[in-house]
């Protein structure tokens, strides 16, 4: 990555960061997604396999959205040269993070709730039959 002194150096790479934003956040639903229909179903009078999907959905949303900001905190703003343009970029950084979030969230809880009778959707909860 080169230096970044410029204004609009700076904007396209605000820009860059929202896009990657939704990306981060579409990948970590689809490894969420993979990892709950890799846990077995369990039979039984009670069971918890709905609590470990829920758990690792839970994982899975706290990791991505802090290692991008992470990311962009310790990596990309040590290129960004001069201190009011660092500062532009954090607050963009924080929206990013948010937008990471968002997404995984609300992607997440409507495909959950289309998705009702599978495991995916069993992280809602237990459906009422």
């Amino acid at each position: 990555m080169r230096k970044i002194e410029a204004l609009k150096e700076v904007q396209a790479l605000i820009g860059e960061t929202y896009m990657y934003a939704v990306i981060i956040g579409i990948i970590a639903i689809v490894l969420a997604f993979i990892i709950a229909t890799l846990i077995k179903w369990q039979g039984g009078k009670n069971p918890r396999d709905h609590v470990k999907r829920r758990i690792w959905y839970i994982i899975i949303g706290l990791v991505f959205p802090i290692a991008f900001f992470l990311y962009n905190t310790l990596y990309v703003s040590s290129y960004i040269a001069k201190a009011p343009l660092q500062a532009q970029f954090s607050t963009a950084n924080i929206l990013a993070t948010l937008i990471v979030l968002g997404v995984y969230v609300v992607v997440g809880i409507i495909t959950m709730m289309i998705m009702r009778s599978t495991k995916w959707g069993s992280i809602l909860g237990k459906s009422k039959n």
